[in-house]
């Protein structure tokens, strides 16, 4: 999946009537730079929303509401599959009004735009990150995942009327209101009086997740629990100069207590784990299930930990065949069931979420209780060390979490929106931050099937891995506008120092600080007895660097 151009009508915040150039780029990697406040993260957030819009008109079971609040034209390369099974590249062209709520959707054939309906186009997954508090690339995330959980609470609500009535009358009643009030959350071409008894629930198929995936602290544990899926030499090679890497246990909460769904994927997906476990593997929490509990869940404990033991070669084994080797079969499962959890936020918010124009901040509850959290992640060193997930650094941290989303989920077709994913790492990582992120992406011969990754960055180290074309500056005019331009001069194997005099708004490599203590010893006069005191006070004060050489040199020409 590669994005080519985003064109803006309208605005958003600092974001007006711009075109966005994403065409000259090359590989799977695109950096923006740009000091702080320039637009960078703003550019990733309109992409976010755009590709979200598009998904919540593409599925019959989520609902647009109101105009996106901005139209836009966007247009990516990215991989179809026909009936027969052929693979082949197609370039996807979306065009919405700003007072619409239905995109006109094309797709090129032969340098014609010819026009398809948007059920035919192909969405790819959305994975985002944001390293900072500033929480405005979740909005987009958030709003999708607001209209999983409202199908899952309308059809819950639905099927505790329907059991509360025995009338096959007022059953045919209860049916009647819900398909006339919410067609979307059940299968209205089935009928509901002729085609089923009264005695009948409507028919639904199971929903699936967004393909908007935000990684945060939830969604994080499920990711490094998914790299069990995966063969340890894989591991070992992914990441390589991290210390602890290996998943050697890992522990899930599940609570279903609260009423959270009524299907029947979930109790089987929390059956599937406690059967893959093994004996002793599996600890209650509260009482046992009620007989109308068991009835609806086959579940003798709403509520209890599951403890998975990756050393042990069996129950690997049972765990990848389950989930066909397929680390992201496995998330996904995982994955519904954590989402329901967003019964805890506030339901204020999720009213604004469920705006499409909505534009504001929605904080979510950090760490709170979930239908499903990994509560305890044991990582190993493979030497017989280990650490729990919790104490590592919030350097390992990014990097693993990173990493392991890029591997995952670039096995499908996914853009990568990345807000400064690599503050918390040491120098000698971010050197390799871009060989780390070029190893995680999963090469599958096939340059259609391959993800990209978009990545706002303060790092020099990144930008002199990437061509110039890869490099895209951001700043503001003189009245304020944000605007976008490729870099000037070639950002390859460029030296860090050049770089950030350059593109980072420095005009010095020493901390500004010292810039200004040095000045207030510089000589006041030409007299040689001054250069003498500065030179004693730079060589006695001073550290080494190329300002240091400098005025030393230029304090000697007194003499």
């Amino acid at each position: 999946m590669k994005l080519l151009s985003l064109k803006l009508n309208g605005q958003y915040k600092g974001l007006k009537d711009q075109y966005f150039d994403f065409s000259r780029t090359q590989g799977n990697i695109v950096a923006l730079i740009g000091l702080n406040g320039s637009g960078k993260s703003q550019l990733l957030e309109v992409i976010s929303e755009a590709i979200a819009f598009l998904e919540r008109c593409q599925r019959d079971d989520f609902v647009v509401r109101t105009p996106l609040g901005f139209g836009f034209e966007l247009v990516y390369e990215i991989a179809k599959e026909d009936l027969l099974g052929n693979i082949y590249d197609v370039k996807t062209k979306f065009e919405l009004d700003k007072s619409s709520c239905s995109p006109k959707v094309f797709q090129e054939d032969e340098g014609y735009w010819d026009p398809i309906s948007i059920e035919d186009a192909v969405l790819p997954y959305v994975v985002g990150y944001s390293s900072g508090l500033n929480e405005n690339l979740q909005r987009s995330f958030m709003k999708n995942a607001v209209q999983y959980f409202e199908v899952q609470r309308i059809r819950l609500k639905y099927m505790k009327e329907f059991r509360a009535v025995e009338s096959g009358f007022l059953r045919s009643e209860v049916n009647q209101k819900y398909i006339e009030k919410y067609p979307y959350a059940f299968d209205t071409e089935a009928g509901v009086t002729n085609d089923f008894d009264d005695y009948t629930p409507l028919p639904h198929a199971a929903i699936q997740t967004s393909k908007s995936i935000y990684l945060d602290y939830d969604s994080a544990g499920l990711v490094l629990a998914s790299l069990a899926i995966l063969p340890a030499e894989e591991i070992e090679q992914l990441f390589s100069d991290v210390t602890f890497k290996h998943p050697v246990s890992v522990t899930f909460q599940y609570d279903l207590r609260g009423g959270i769904t009524d299907e029947a994927d979930a109790s089987s997906d929390i059956k599937r784990l406690i059967s893959i476990a093994g004996l002793g593997q599996f600890k209650p929490i509260g009482r046992s299930a009620t007989e109308e509990q068991f009835e609806l869940y086959e579940l003798e404990y709403l509520a209890g930990y599951i403890t998975l033991d990756l050393t042990n070669r069996s129950v690997v084994s049972v765990l990848r065949e389950a989930n066909y080797g397929d680390p992201i079969t496995f998330f996904k499962r995982l994955y519904k069931l954590q989402q329901l959890g967003i019964k805890k936020w506030q339901y204020a918010s999720r009213l604004q979420l469920q705006k499409d124009d909505f534009q504001g901040t929605v904080k979510k509850p950090l760490k709170a209780k979930l239908p499903l959290s990994v509560s305890e992640l044991i990582l190993s060193d493979g030497q017989g060390r280990t650490v729990c997930l919790d104490d590592l650094s919030d350097g390992e941290a990014q990097l693993i979490e990173a990493l392991a989303v890029t591997r995952i989920f670039s096995a499908e077709r996914t853009l990568f929106l990345f807000d400064e994913p690599e503050t918390h790492l040491n120098p000698s990582w971010r050197t390799y931050y871009h060989s780390y992120l070029s190893k995680a992406i999963v090469d599958n011969s096939n340059d259609m099937f391959k993800s990209s990754v978009i990545l706002s960055t303060h790092s020099p180290f990144m930008v002199s891995s990437l061509k110039r074309e890869n490099v895209l500056f951001f700043k503001r005019d003189e009245i304020g506008s944000i605007q976008m331009k490729p870099v000037d001069s070639q950002t390859y194997g460029a030296s860090f120092e050049v770089l950030i005099k350059q593109h980072f708004g420095l005009r010095s490599l020493i901390s500004q600080t010292v810039v200004e203590a040095v000045k207030e010893f510089l000589p006041k006069d030409e007299s040689p007895e001054a250069a003498e005191a500065a030179r004693e006070w730079i060589e006695s004060n001073l550290g080494d660097s190329m300002e240091k050489a400098y005025l030393l040199r230029k304090l000697y020409q007194f003499h």
